[in-house]
C-alpha cells in the first residue's frame, strides 16, 4: 500500500464489505420507571454520572440502589455531595459485592469505572440480564473487543456506549441532510483537535498514558479518550447510506508523537482511508500552547464543505453562494445518559450507539499504532514549558496539524525538525497489534529525564 492511495480520491472502496443495517434493534417489554440502576465509579468521571443520576432520579426516571469504588474510603465527599446517605444509596468497594447483593433487583449497570474494566463489569452486567450503559471507549484492544461482542450476543437489552455526540438530534438531522444528497457526495472528512492537558491529567490514574497494563492493551491517547468523540463523529458522518450507521477504516499512513513523560503518544497525524474510499485526515494532541481548546470538524463534498467548530457553531460553504451558519447542541452526558433510559422504556427502537456500532472505531484506532510503526520522542530542546504546571507543549504543533488538514501533508513530509517518518498499513495488520505494541515498547528509551517513563 502507497501513502499516495490514501490521499489520492481515484482510490476506490473496498468491495465485498457486508452491509450493516443497524437502523432497527427492537428490544422486548419495556422496563418500568424508575429504573433500578447501580453504578461502577464513584470518583473521576463516576461523579459526573452520579450528578446526572441524581437529577434523573428527581424525575422519577431512575432509582440509584447502589454504587462501588475500590477507592470508597477517600471518597467521603462526593458520597456527602450526592447524598448517597440521604438517598438511601448502597456503597461498595468492590464490584463483585455490589453485584451480589442485587442479585435480582436492577434494571440498568453504568460502567464509569477505568477502561481496563470496562470488558469484566461489562460482562457480569450481561449475564445477570442488567441493561448496560458503557462510557466510551469500550475498549481499544480489537482481541477484547470481540470477546465482548461475543458477550454482548447473550444481553437482554443492547449496551449503548456513551459517545456523547451522535444521539443529539441536531447532529442526526444534519446527517439526514447530507444523505439526501443536498451538497453532493462525501469525499473527504477531517478533525483538527488542540486540547492543552498538563501533569495531573498524566498522573490522574495507573492507566493513564500507558500503552499496556502487564498483558493487557490500553492505549490511552488524545483520541483514544479524551477527542474519541471526534473520531466517531468522523466514522458516523462517513457512513452516508444509514442513519445509524458507521464507516470503517481501509488502510491508514501515521505519525505518532510524544512530548510528556508518558508511555503512550500525546500528539497524532494520520491520513486514512475508509472501505468507503473517503478519506480521513486527522491531527490531535495534548501538547499544544493554547489554552482554550481547540475543535475543528470539516465535512468536503462535491458541491459544499461543512465545518463544526467547537462541536457547537456550524458553517456551510458552497461556491458562488452565501455562508450558511447556525449553532447546535453540544455534546451532554445527562442528555446522552436519559436517551438510554428513555430507550430502555419504551422510547425508540434502539440505542444511539450499540457496541457494534464501535467496531470501526476500534480498528481504527488500532491502525494509529500498527501504521505509525513508534513513538517519536520530540527533543526537549523544541518543547516549552508554562505555568505553574509546568505544562510542556510543542509550539508549532498547530501550524503542522493545519498543514496536514489542508495538504495531507505529514509533519516528516513538511520538514518540520522535529518531525520523524511513521509508516503505513491495511487493516489486515491489525491481528498483529500486542506484537507491534510489544515492539514498540522495546524501541522506547530514555533520551532525557524530561522523557523518561
Amino acid at each position: 500500500m502507497a501513502a499516495s492511495s490514501i490521499r489520492s480520491p481515484e482510490s476506490p472502496a473496498r468491495n465485498g464489505s457486508p452491509v450493516r443495517d443497524h437502523s432497527r434493534i427492537l428490544k422486548s417489554i419495556p422496563l418500568s420507571r424508575p429504573l433500578r440502576t447501580a453504578i461502577a465509579g464513584i470518583g473521576g468521571f463516576g461523579s459526573a454520572h452520579h450528578g446526572v443520576f441524581a437529577r434523573l432520579e428527581s424525575r422519577g426516571v431512575t432509582r440509584v440502589i447502589a454504587t462501588c469504588d475500590p477507592a470508597l474510603d477517600r471518597l467521603g465527599d462526593i458520597c456527602q455531595t450526592h447524598r448517597f446517605d440521604e438517598r438511601g444509596v448502597e456503597t461498595f468497594k468492590v464490584f463483585e459485592d455490589m453485584l451480589d447483593a442485587h442479585p435480582a433487583s436492577l434494571d440498568l449497570g453504568v460502567i464509569a469505572a477505568p477502561i481496563p474494566l470496562h470488558a469484566p463489569m461489562h460482562e457480569a452486567f450481561v449475564e445477570k440480564g442488567i441493561a448496560c450503559y458503557l462510557e466510551k471507549p469500550p475498549t481499544l484492544d480489537p482481541r477484547e473487543f470481540q470477546r465482548m461482542l461475543a458477550v454482548e450476543k447473550r444481553a437482554h437489552l443492547p449496551t449503548n456506549v456513551g459517545f456523547a455526540y451522535v444521539h443529539l438530534q441536531d447532529r442526526l438531522d444534519l446527517k439526514r441532510r447530507m444523505m439526501t444528497g443536498e451538497f453532493g457526495a462525501l469525499k473527504r472528512l477531517s478533525f483538527l483537535g488542540l486540547a492543552r492537558r498538563g501533569p495531573a491529567y498524566f498522573q490522574r490514574s495507573g492507566w493513564a498514558g500507558r500503552l499496556m497494563l502487564g498483558d493487557s492493551l490500553v492505549l490511552d491517547s488524545c483520541l483514544g479518550n479524551a477527542m474519541a468523540h471526534f473520531l466517531n463523529n468522523l466514522l458516523f458522518f462517513a457512513d452516508q447510506t444509514t442513519l445509524q450507521g458507521w464507516a470503517r477504516p481501509s488502510e491508514m499512513a501515521c505519525e505518532l508523537y510524544r512530548a510528556n513523560p508518558i508511555e503512550g503518544t500525546d500528539t497524532i497525524f494520520a491520513l486514512a482511508r475508509l472501505e468507503n474510499g473517503i478519506e480521513l485526515r486527522i491531527a490531535a494532541s495534548h501538547a499544544c500552547p493554547n489554552e482554550s481548546e481547540l475543535f475543528e470538524e470539516t465535512l468536503e463534498f462535491e458541491d459544499a464543505t461543512i465545518t463544526i467548530c467547537s462541536s457547537t457553531k456550524v458553517a456551510i460553504q458552497r461556491p458562488g453562494a452565501p455562508v450558511e451558519t447556525f449553532s447546535i447542541a453540544g455534546a451532554s452526558l445527562g442528555r446522552c445518559v436519559e436517551n438510554y433510559c428513555g430507550f430502555l422504556t419504551g422510547d425508540g427502537s434502539r440505542p444511539a450507539q450499540t457496541l457494534q456500532d464501535c467496531l470501526g472505531f476500534v480498528e481504527t484506532n488500532a491502525l494509529l499504532y500498527l501504521a505509525g510503526k513508534q513513538i517519536h520522542d520530540i527533543p526537549a530542546r523544541i518543547l516549552k514549558n508554562s505555568g505553574t504546571e509546568s505544562i510542556i507543549s510543542l509550539p508549532d504543533v498547530e501550524i503542522a496539524a493545519r498543514r496536514l488538514i489542508s495538504e495531507a501533508t505529514l509533519p516528516s513530509e513538511a520538514g518540520f525538525r522535529w518531525a520523524a517518518p511513521g509508516g503505513e498499513c491495511g487493516v489486515e495488520a491489525i491481528p498483529n497489534l500486542h506484537e507491534s505494541i510489544r515492539h514498540m515498547l522495546g524501541l522506547q528509551k530514555d533520551i532525557s529525564p524530561g522523557h523518561s517513563v
